[in-house]
C-alpha cells in the first residue's frame, strides 16, 4: 500500500507539531511588553466598558484586543494566552502554503518548521504581543496576492487583509505596500478595489480615534516618530546581530544565492521590514521577525534546483538546530513574569474595587487586578503630589521593570511590604501607600 504525502497531510502534521510545542510552554511567562495593555483593552471590551484602559481611551490599533476580548468571553481571563499561539499555528500554515507555490512540498514543510522553531518567533508566539498576529495577516495578504485568479473577490479579500494588518500594527501598511505597488506598476484597474476595501475596514477605527484623540490614527508610540533614525548604531551592534544569530547560520549565504529578479515584490517586502526596524528608535529583534520567512523562502529557491536528498537533509539539520536553540533559549535566557500575575490577583482578591494602585508594571497589574492604576512618576518631585492627588492606596515594586525610578525603589526599601512574591527569577512587593486611607485588609 502506497502512502502519499498530500498538502492536507502536511498541514495536519504542522498543526499537530505546532499545537503540542506551544501547549507545553503556554502560559509559562506571563505578560510582557504591552501585553497587559492589550489584555486590559480586551477585557474592557468584553465587559461592556468600551475600548478603555484604566479610564482612558485605548491608544493602540484594535485588532489584537478584539481577539483577546473574544477569547476572554469564551474561556475567561486565561483565554488571553490562547490567542497568539492560535495565530502562530495559522502563521506556520500560511508559510507552508506560500512556500509550496515555489518549491516541492517536502521543502515547504521543512521551511515552515524552520520559521516556526526560530527562537525569537517561538518566544513571541507564547506571549501576548502583536508581532505574530501582524505576520499572520501579512502572510495571508501575500498568499492571496499569489493566487492566480484575478477576480473581484480576490481583490476585496486582499484589501481587507491589508486593512486588518494595519489595524493590528501600523507598520502593517508598510509591509503590505509592495502588493499595491505591484498592481500600480502593472496598471491593474482592480487595485482600486484593494484600496477601497482597506479604507472601509480602517474607517471605523479612524473615526473613533479622531473622536477621542483628534487624530485619525492614534498610536502610543507616535511620540517616537521625531526620533526616527536616531539609534542606527544599536541596530548594527545589537538588533541585527541577534537576528542573524537566531538563524541557522549556514542558511544565510543560501538565501543570498536564492535572490531572483522575479521575486521583486517579496524582496521589496523584505527591504521594508529591515528599513523600518533600522529607522525605528527603539531597537528590538522582534521587529525583524518577518525576515526569517524571507531567509527560508530565498534559501529554498536556491535549494530546489539541487539534489533533492541533499536539500532535504540540509533543511532537516536546520530545523533540528532551530528547535534545539529555541529549547535552550527558553530554558536558560528567558525570565518569567508570572509573579506579576500573582500580585495582580492578590490585589483583586484583597482590596476594594475602587482601590488605586501605583506601579511601573502598570499594564500587567491593571489586567490582573482590575484596579485603577497609575504609573510611578520619573520626576521625584511629583512623587508625593501624585500619591496625595490620586489617593494611592497600594504601590507595587518589582524587579522586572527596569524603568522603575531609583528613588522609588529606595523609598519603599525602608518600608515593610504587605505581601511579597518571590522566585528564582525575581521579586514583587506590594506596599501600603504612606497616604493610605482604608482597606478590607484592616477589617
Amino acid at each position: 500500500m502506497n502512502f502519499t504525502m498530500t498538502r492536507n497531510r502536511y498541514i495536519l502534521i504542522l498543526i499537530i507539531i505546532s499545537v503540542i510545542s506551544l501547549a507545553y510552554y503556554v502560559p509559562h511567562y506571563g505578560l510582557i511588553y504591552d501585553g497587559g495593555l492589550y489584555a486590559s483593552l480586551g477585557y474592557s471590551l468584553i465587559s461592556g466598558n468600551g475600548y478603555m484602559f484604566s479610564g482612558y481611551p485605548g491608544d493602540v490599533p484594535p485588532m489584537l484586543p478584539l481577539f483577546l476580548a473574544l477569547f476572554i468571553g469564551i474561556f475567561g481571563e486565561n483565554g488571553i494566552y490562547l490567542v497568539v499561539p492560535l495565530f502562530s499555528v495559522v502563521h506556520v500554515i500560511l508559510c507552508f502554503l506560500i512556500l509550496e507555490k515555489r518549491v516541492p512540498m517536502e521543502l515547504a514543510f521543512l521551511g515552515s518548521l524552520y520559521v516556526f522553531f526560530t527562537p525569537i518567533i517561538f518566544y513571541d508566539s507564547i506571549n501576548v504581543i502583536r508581532e505574530i498576529p501582524l505576520l499572520t495577516f501579512v502572510m495571508a495578504s501575500y498568499l492571496v496576492f499569489l493566487w492566480k485568479d484575478n477576480s473581484y473577490k480576490k481583490h476585496v479579500l486582499l484589501g481587507v487583509l491589508i486593512g486588518v494588518s494595519f489595524l493590528t500594527k501600523s507598520v502593517g501598511v508598510l509591509y503590505t505596500s509592495p502588493i499595491i505597488f505591484y498592481y500600480l506598476i502593472k496598471l491593474e484597474k482592480k487595485v482600486a478595489i484593494n484600496i477601497l476595501s482597506s479604507v472601509l475596514i480602517v474607517l471605523p477605527w479612524a473615526l473613533w480615534s479622531y473622536s477621542h484623540f483628534q487624530t485619525p490614527f492614534v498610536s502610543h508610540s507616535a511620540y517616537l516618530l521625531p526620533q526616527m533614525g536616531s539609534n542606527v548604531i544599536t541596530y548594527f551592534t545589537r538588533t541585527l546581530p541577534i537576528f542573524l544569530l537566531g538563524s541557522f547560520i549556514p542558511i544565510l549565504p543560501l538565501s543570498i544565492l536564492g535572490m531572483k529578479k522575479s521575486e521583486k515584490t517579496l524582496l521589496l517586502f523584505g527591504f521594508f521590514v529591515f528599513l523600518s526596524a533600522f529607522l525605528w528608535p527603539v531597537q528590538e529583534p522582534r521587529y525583524l521577525l518577518a525576515g526569517y520567512f524571507l531567509i527560508a523562502y530565498l534559501a529554498l529557491l536556491y535549494l530546489k534546483d539541487k539534489r533533492k536528498n541533499i536539500a532535504i537533509a540540509f533543511m532537516v539539520i536546520a530545523v533540528i538546530f532551530q528547535f534545539g536553540a529555541t529549547v535552550s533559549v527558553l530554558q536558560t535566557s528567558v525570565v518569567s513574569y508570572g509573579l506579576l500575575d500573582e500580585a495582580g490577583h492578590w490585589l483583586k482578591d484583597n482590596t476594594d474595587e475602587n482601590s488605586t494602585v501605583m506601579t511601573q508594571s502598570f499594564r500587567q497589574i491593571h489586567f490582573f487586578s482590575h484596579r485603577k492604576i497609575y504609573q510611578i512618576p520619573q520626576d521625584q518631585q511629583l512623587f508625593q503630589k501624585t500619591l496625595e492627588k490620586y489617593q494611592i492606596e497600594y504601590v507595587v515594586i518589582d524587579s522586572y521593570e527596569k524603568t522603575t525610578p531609583k528613588y522609588a525603589r529606595e523609598f519603599f526599601e525602608e518600608l515593610e511590604p504587605i505581601v511579597t512574591f518571590k522566585d528564582q527569577g525575581g521579586i514583587v512587593n506590594i506596599y501600603r501607600s504612606p497616604y493610605y486611607n482604608s482597606s478590607k485588609i484592616d477589617k
